[in-house]
């Protein structure tokens, strides 16, 4: 068993500094532990592993350093292992992996199950992109300009994507500032320059396809049917992101308004409804014996919120194939692009095209952003957000 202080300098910054380890070695495999010093190499002793005198701050290193070392010969003592060792000294979230998993158990404890895939899905494009068992000193501006081209090169991200994969690593290291497990002068991201957003190219049906899709004889029963009337039921109702059209129940539909609470955001959305999406909710309203309006889901489903959202996650795939199909024998230009999200797109552009209440759009679509408008025209929100479907849909 070994420990012995090291100076990495394949890690050397842009810089010219290099980060101090303490090196970990038991039956001939090694770990590592950063100080979190940077020096030039010339100011590292490698014969007597310590900083140089010529350092300014060679005693403070030193100091820290040495704590470092026999924290880890301590550990040593009753561990078999180098990870161990490792494991005992840092704790829960000593290296940039361990906390980032921290990070992901957070989210799984809230039920937060889709910010939990995200979040688990980045850190896997991390480690592919910069290795195992990363560490703090690992993530440099450079490291973040590596996974930025791995993402864009490897995975065939596009640029929105690989923008949201590196702000996903950015708030884990925000994280670890705010909990004090890297100081903020370490985060990489102040001398990274983030790629930029690119408007995305929004797919989004006309009146006329939207009308196409209607009109379409289907077997009343066959699942075509079912997801030609899902899809249109998002549409005329505001938006409605699938998640939320599988959950819906008949109760939700009142007096010709639908009403119900987000499942991504928990935000509670009322809206009116056209005629033609009370035609759908007659249809389906006895159509079979669940408790869902469409029946994607079964009783109980929605009783644990990390299955609901397995289940939905399925239903989707299968939706979306059967949406290609309809699009085709609709004749829907570029029908392998149409896919249940698409009725949110659609709604937002016909409401942009056709309604003259952009605050109302946005409570329907259940944004959060026009914050001082929001406050202004809370008073008479629901009634803008009713005459906004008439207004839309008053030639349907």
């Amino acid at each position: 068993m070994s420990v012995r202080p090291v100076l990495r300098s394949s890690k050397e910054r842009e810089d010219g500094r290099a980060p101090v380890w303490v090196r970990i070695t038991i039956n001939r495999k090694s770990r590592y532990i950063s100080t979190g010093i940077y020096i030039k190499p010339k100011h590292w002793n490698d014969r007597k592993r310590k900083v140089r005198k010529s350092h300014e701050l060679a005693p403070a290193y030193n100091d820290k350093i040495r704590t470092l070392r026999l924290e880890c010969e301590e550990a040593a003592l009753k561990a078999d292992t180098a990870q161990a060792v490792k494991d005992e000294v840092q704790g829960e979230s000593g290296s940039l992996s361990k906390f980032f998993e921290r990070f992901i158990q957070r989210l799984d404890d809230r039920d937060q199950y889709w910010e939990r895939k995200k979040y688990t899905t980045t850190l896997n494009k991390l480690h592919e992109a910069l290795g195992e068992e990363l560490q703090w000193d690992d993530l440099t501006s450079d490291a973040l300009s590596k996974l930025e081209r791995y993402c864009r090169k490897e995975r065939e991200n596009n640029p929105n994507t690989t923008r949201k994969e590196l702000s996903r690593v950015r708030r884990v290291v925000n994280q670890a500032v705010k909990e004090k497990v890297i100081s903020a002068g370490d985060d990489p991201f102040l001398t990274y320059e983030m790629p930029e957003r690119v408007e995305p190219d929004r797919r989004s049906l006309s009146p006329d396809e939207i009308r196409s899709l209607k009109e379409l004889d289907l077997d009343p029963n066959s699942d075509l049917a079912r997801d030609r009337d899902a899809f249109l039921l998002a549409i005329y109702g505001g938006g409605v992101r699938f998640s939320d059209v599988c959950c819906l129940r008949p109760s939700n539909i009142r007096d010709g308004r639908l009403k119900y609470r987000m499942l991504k955001t928990d935000k509670l959305i009322r809206i009116s409804l056209p005629d033609s999406a009370l035609e759908i909710l007659e249809r389906w309203r006895d159509a079979h014996d669940g408790p869902f309006l469409f029946p994607y889901l079964e009783k109980g489903d929605d009783e644990d919120p990390v299955h609901l959202r397995k289940r939905i996650s399925v239903w989707n795939q299968m939706a979306n194939r059967s949406l290609k199909k309809l699009a085709r024998k609709a004749e829907i230009q570029d029908p392998d692009d149409v896919t249940m999200h698409v009725a949110r797109h659609s709604f937002s552009d016909l409401a942009r095209r056709r309604g003259d209440d952009l605050y109302a759009v946005s409570k329907a679509l259940g944004h959060s952003d026009l914050k001082t408008t929001e406050r202004y025209l809370a008073a008479f929100d629901d009634e803008a957000v009713e005459d906004l479907a008439d207004k839309i849909w008053d030639d349907d």
